[in-house]
């Protein structure tokens, strides 16, 4: 059955606000409309850089929520879908989009009995991945490491086994690899062994039917956790080592395929510094760096930077998302000018989203999906959020003041056996006072900031302490409990509650209670084993890509006033027709007064807005515009291609 719902109506997508990794969206020279109407100039004639095509990230193995742990269920897509899901995916999502983004190591990690090369997890995931991509028409993968199989790590895992590990790096790079009892401190001989299964893996998947069309050595080389699959790089010089031996077998393999460097933030700090050795220049096709869920603007400063620092070579970002709250109409407009500016300030062949589908209980799931699914495995519901538990899914509470059961509920999920509760912080737009929850076994742990109050709380097994502190607007932060007890709890009190909207810390596995209820309505609507759109963040990048063809040329455009708030993005399709997207992330209603530099051109206009794409997200036609100059006026909050017939 097909289920045409829309998510975009339910509370807990409008409890973000304008915070990613505590930098705004909008810097200070964005958040005044501009009362100026746009005028630009197009030149078709002046060709930029081609336009290769949009990329996505699959979740084709399980990860917890709020990307903590690896769980053993196979939770992912295709193969969580039932069959007719699967190919409306690749019909009404996937097509359009030219890469898949594969991750190695994390939704690709299953391994032969030596743990030295990545395995399908079941006998059929290659094959339905390879279907999935098939059935779109997405030419290939994107094939990176998060980390690589075990065998090649000093530590002989995934992940960390605890925080900084400095053994979860490639074992030449660990403390101890002159005693390795393999390799006995013979880097060389290690690197060349690592990058022949780095080709194996490659060829796995060819195998399977599944082009490998980009490659890239590491996942973000500086992040070193137990939550997820990484592998750190310790420096630079580290990195580039291991990167010049398996880029060269590589490419050795297949001169087709990209390669590149490095996925740190805002600049490719690793590969940069080697960047003058000829060697390591001919090895890097371009470079790749994260700007996750950053300002619109972010593109063109990030391209000044690189153009001024490093060779030329293309760049571009590989993973957009929203790490901290939910899908808003702001930030659908802020993606649609991030892609904008992508092509048109700082001149990327290709750009990525990150997830196409997350699962639809998972804390992440809202600002990094384009849609959610909910799992054929889901035959157990979890308790539902609507009793006051203690922990998510835990037991509900025996005494619980009722001043506090008005107030917005925060807390920690369980930790796996044998680990202690976890530290944890959230974010809010306004001045709270926050009521915490301290398990009486250790109460007296607080730091003294945290006054006591003459509340308590019960629990079947537990007792509470309630303190309260109050904090400004911002990340707050709530500490780790120590000894045997369970996390503690909150209950946040807001100054304005009409304008309340917190919002969950990067890579938490907490719960925000009101969200928990909207997410428990979204998957009662959900059949198992199907999926919905997440229409803010779909309506961005589906418009794209059902309007930008691969292969399209972005084309040169001037603006009498760069506006932050009104963005422009021009190109030819392999048709040679001209394309003009423009965008108004103003509340009120913009003007552009366009030279196409064509004559007695005719235009068909396609509208956008977060909450209306049109059918099957080809836009709502709204007429057509004829002439050398055109002046479409936009509605706030809303984009529109016009396209030349």
């Amino acid at each position: 059955m097909r289920l045409l719902f829309s998510i975009c109506s339910l509370l807990f997508l409008g409890v973000g606000f304008d915070l990613q990794a505590d930098v705004p969206l909008r810097p200070p020279t964005e958040t005044v409309a501009s009362a100026a109407d746009s005028v630009l100039t197009v030149y078709p004639a002046q060709e930029k850089q081609i336009i290769k095509g949009l990329g996505f990230e699959i979740q084709c193995d399980s990860i917890g929520s709020g990307n903590h742990g690896l769980p053993e269920e196979p939770l992912g897509v295709p193969h969580d879908l039932v069959p007719s899901e699967r190919q409306r995916l690749a019909n009404e999502m996937l097509k359009g989009f030219r890469y898949c983004r594969l991750a190695g190591g994390l939704y690709w990690r299953g391994l032969d009995s030596e743990k030295k090369y990545l395995q399908p997890r079941w006998p059929e995931q290659l094959a339905e991945l390879r279907d999935l991509l098939n059935a779109a028409g997405v030419e290939g993968v994107s094939f990176e490491y998060w980390s690589p199989a075990p065998f090649w790590k000093s530590n002989q895992s995934y992940t960390g086994l605890r925080p900084n590990d400095p053994r979860n790096r490639l074992r030449c790079f660990a403390p101890g690899f002159a005693d390795d009892p393999v390799y006995h401190g013979n880097t060389n001989r290690f690197l060349s062994d690592f990058a022949q299964a780095v080709v194996a893996d490659i060829q796995t998947l060819k195998s399977a039917g599944i082009k490998t069309k980009m490659f890239g050595l590491q996942n973000e080389p500086d992040v070193n956790h137990v939550i997820y699959s990484t592998c750190e790089y310790p420096d630079s010089s580290s990195y580039v080592r291991a990167y010049a031996t398996v880029a060269a077998a590589v490419r050795l393999l297949d001169t087709n395929i990209l390669l590149f460097a490095d996925t740190e933030n805002y600049f490719p700090k690793k590969i940069g510094p080697m960047m003058g050795r000829p060697e390591i220049a001919a090895l890097v096709d371009a470079y790749a760096v994260h700007i996750v869920g950053s300002s619109s603007d972010t593109p063109r400063k990030v391209h000044a930077d690189i153009t001024a620092k490093l060779p030329p070579r293309p760049w571009f970002q590989n993973e957009y998302e929203y790490l901290t709250g939910g899908a808003t109409p702001d930030r659908c407009l802020n993606t649609v000018q991030h892609i904008m500016n992508s092509f048109q300030l700082a001149e990327n062949p290709t750009w990525f989203w990150i997830h196409a589908l997350k699962p639809v209980g998972n804390a992440e799931a809202s600002g990094y999906s384009l849609g959610f699914w909910k799992s054929r495995l889901d035959t157990n519901q979890p308790p539902s959020a609507e009793p006051f538990r203690r922990w998510p899914s835990g037991p509900e509470f025996t005494q619980l003041p009722e001043s506090l059961k008005k107030l917005e509920m925060v807390s920690a999920k369980l930790p796996a056996e044998g680990r202690p509760a976890i530290a944890y912080n959230f974010l809010l737009n306004q001045p709270v006072t926050v009521f915490l929850l301290a398990d009486s076994r250790t109460a007296n742990n607080l730091p003294a900031v945290w006054e006591k109050t003459e509340m308590t709380a019960a629990w079947p097994g537990g007792t509470d302490i309630i303190y309260q502190r109050k904090f400004s607007a911002g990340k707050i932060e709530i500490p780790a409990p120590g000894g045997g007890a369970v996390a503690h709890s909150v209950f946040v009190e807001p100054t304005d509650a009409a304008t309340f909207k917190p919002e969950i810390g990067m890579n938490l596995p907490i719960q925000i209670r009101s969200q928990a209820l909207a997410l428990e309505q979204i998957a009662r609507a959900v059949e198992p084993g199907h999926w919905i759109f997440n229409n803010y963040n779909w309506h961005a990048v589906g418009s794209f890509a059902r309007h930008l063809p691969w292969n399209s040329v972005a084309v040169a455009a001037e603006e009498k006033v760069y506006q932050a708030n009104a963005r422009v993005l021009a190109f030819r399709r392999p048709d040679g027709k001209l394309t003009i997207a423009v965008s108004n992330r103003n509340p009120s209603e913009h003007g552009f007064h366009i030279d196409t530099g064509l004559t007695n051109a005719m235009f068909q206009g396609f509208r956008y807005t977060p909450d209306e794409a049109g059918q099957n997200c080809a836009g709502v036609e709204i007429g057509r515009l004829s002439g050398g100059t055109i002046s479409p006026k936009l509605a706030g909050l809303s984009w529109e291609f016009w396209e030349q017939q």
